[in-house]
């Protein structure tokens, strides 16, 4: 049974008018499942314990994920200390990371759903796209948090890398690049994302900003999707056990292809276990997304930075993220969420109000 129930509206064919008549249908919802980099210590913090929803999905992934996971995302914020660069305790902390944040993602989906909304579509980025395989049906969610764990493992034995985000097309970074510095996303016209294992990508940081362009590093420990996960990647599909992967229920906008992810992919074990290897390619993935239609799209994990460029593609009208840009209180959390599903209502959604009321 999918978990999000019934599938949504089907999408439009075609790209409906901004201006609504009064009584006419609201837009098809689409779920924005953010990526790594998104994670923050205690996002979402707020919502345990305040929804029940939310709480139970939570506590089912991070149930899956063994011990430490679940105490180390509800604890305070600790002191930073000296990382080491392999071993157990780096794996166990990328571990953490990645299985937290699919966490959030995966219960902020179900928390809306049992508020009453029908998404209609999901588009995933990196981890967010795993994320989405199990909201349609495609995996089970034991299968997803197993390869996040084999993941982890093999990253942590690859030597650490990170991630860089510039404020620039790829045609004006390329010539910038040092030796070992890869495109890992092409997020819109002036946003691109480099990644690279050892200190390269620093030499490039200083290079970009050298000549002028914003760079904001990215919380990760990894080179993701890029040429330097792919052994990795390889690995992990080497040890996962045999997984049914089924025909998903919603459309998957999948910017890993860059495009509607077709049935036949979303059933090949490889597309998933090499989902951390693959450059991303969200800007093609929402030109295919607005192409099929006028979507509400709601940000359901740690925002805004997907749903701050969807909002900036040209035929996006109705974005929300349901969580708040930066860390903040418990009831700020909350109110980031309640305003999500305000916004959907303005819009013409209807939702259930008696769960809403009955949180807390």
């Amino acid at each position: 049974m999918a978990l999000l129930g019934e599938p949504g509206p089907s999408a439009p064919s075609s790209r409906a008018a901004q201006v609504r008549q009064v009584g006419a249908a609201p837009p098809p919802v689409v779920l924005l499942l953010p990526g790594q980099g998104a994670q923050r210590p205690r996002m979402a913090r707020g919502l345990y314990a305040w929804d029940p929803v939310f709480t139970r999905a939570a506590d089912e992934v991070l149930g899956l994920a063994g011990r430490g996971a679940r105490e180390d995302w509800l604890a305070e914020p600790a002191a930073p200390t000296r990382r080491d660069a392999f071993g157990a305790e780096r794996a166990a902390r990328i571990h953490h990371s990645l299985v937290q944040l699919f966490a959030v993602d995966y219960a902020l989906a179900r928390l809306l759903v049992g508020w009453g909304v029908r998404p209609a579509a999901l588009l995933g980025q990196g981890i967010g796209e795993l994320v989405a395989a199990v909201l349609a049906d495609v995996m089970a969610l034991e299968d997803a948090v197993r390869l996040l764990a084999l993941l982890a493992e093999e990253a942590a034995a690859l030597a650490p890398g990170g991630m860089l985000v510039v404020a620039a097309g790829v045609e004006e970074v390329r010539g910038q690049l040092t030796d070992g510095v890869a495109v890992s996303a092409l997020n819109g016209p002036a946003q691109t994302v480099l990644a690279s294992p050892g200190h390269a990508l620093a030499d490039t940081a200083d290079r970009l900003t050298g000549a002028g362009y914003e760079c904001l590093p990215v919380r990760t420990e990894a080179a993701y999707h890029t040429p330097h996960l792919a052994e990795a990647c390889a690995r992990v599909a080497e040890r996962l056990p045999v997984t049914a992967l089924r025909p998903p229920r919603l459309p998957l906008y999948s910017p890993s292809v860059g495009a509607r992810l077709p049935v036949d992919a979303a059933q090949d074990p490889l597309h998933w276990t090499g989902l951390a290897a693959t450059p991303v390619r969200l800007r093609d993935a929402l030109d295919a997304l607005f192409a099929d239609g006028d979507w509400a799209c709601v940000e359901t994990g740690p925002g805004p930075g997907l749903g701050a460029l969807v909002r900036r593609h040209p035929a996006a009208a109705r974005t929300f993220s349901a969580l708040r840009a930066r860390p903040g209180s418990g009831a700020d959390d909350q109110r980031a969420a309640l305003s999500a599903a305000a916004g959907l209502w303005l819009s013409g959604h209807r939702l259930d109000f008696g769960a809403i009321r009955s949180t807390g």
